[in-house]
C-alpha cells in the first residue's frame, strides 16, 4: 500500500513555476536584444549625422559660388575667379598705374591705389603722388602698351600671379624722351565684394624687372 506524503508539493506546480519562470527568461533576454539593437541604430544614426555634415562642409566649400562684376556686368563663378575676370582687372589696373596725362596723372593715382592691398597702398602713395604732381608740372604723358598676352597661375592660398611683358613711352608736349621695356609680375588675390572693392580681388605686390 503506497502512502502519498501529503507535504509533497504535487509535480504539476512545479511545472507551473518552471514554465513561468522560463517566460519571463525569454522575455528578459528579448528585451535585452531590442534594448541592444536600439543603442546600435541610435549608434549608426548619429554616426551618419556626423558624416552627413562634414559631407554638407566639404561640399560648401567646393562649390561656393562667388559674383564678379566685369564691364560686361555680373557673372558667377566657382570656387576659382574667371580668367576674363582678372584679364579685366588687369587691365583697368595698368590703365591708372601707368597710363596718364597731366590732366588725369592725380585722379589715376587715387584710382590705382584704391585697386591695392593695404600693405602695397602705403609703399605706393607717396611715389605715386609725387609721378602725378611732376607729370601735372611738366607736362608728362606716359603710356604703357602690352606686348604678350597675360600669363595667369593660380596658388592655392596665396592668389593669382599674372605676368606680361610690355613697353613704357614718356614723352612731353613736342617729344618722346624715354622709352624701355619691362617684364611685369603681379600677384592678385581676392578680398570680400563691397563698395569699395567691387572687382573683389586687390593687387597685392607687383614686380617690374627693365629689359
Amino acid at each position: 500500500m503506497t502512502t502519498e506524503n501529503k507535504y509533497l508539493v504535487p509535480k504539476k506546480l512545479f511545472n507551473i513555476i518552471s514554465a513561468s519562470e522560463v517566460r519571463q527568461s525569454r522575455l528578459m533576454i528579448a528585451l535585452f536584444f531590442v534594448i541592444i539593437v536600439a543603442v546600435a541604430v541610435c549608434f549608426m544614426l548619429v554616426r551618419m549625422n556626423i558624416e552627413l555634415q562634414a559631407s554638407n562642409r566639404q561640399l560648401s566649400s567646393e562649390r561656393v559660388m562667388y559674383g564678379f562684376p566685369n564691364r560686361e556686368g555680373f557673372f558667377v563663378s566657382q570656387t576659382q575667379i574667371p580668367r576674363t575676370h582678372i584679364e579685366g582687372f588687369m587691365s583697368w589696373f595698368i590703365d591708372n598705374y601707368n597710363n596718364f596725362t597731366p590732366e588725369s596723372a592725380a585722379a589715376n593715382a587715387n584710382e590705382a591705389l584704391r585697386l591695392m592691398a593695404p600693405s602695397l597702398r602705403i609703399k605706393q602713395e607717396e611715389p605715386l603722388k609725387t609721378v602725378a604732381q611732376q607729370s601735372k608740372d611738366q607736362q608728362i604723358t606716359q603710356v604703357f602698351a602690352r606686348e604678350t598676352e597675360y600669363t595667369i597661375e593660380f596658388e592655392p592660398g596665396v592668389g593669382y600671379w599674372v605676368s606680361f611683358r610690355g613697353q613704357r613711352i614718356r614723352a612731353t608736349l613736342n617729344r618722346v624722351f624715354s622709352k624701355a621695356q619691362f617684364d611685369m609680375k603681379f600677384l592678385i588675390k581676392p578680398v570680400k565684394p563691397s563698395a569699395h572693392f567691387e572687382w573683389a580681388v586687390v593687387v597685392e605686390n607687383f614686380w617690374a624687372q627693365e629689359i
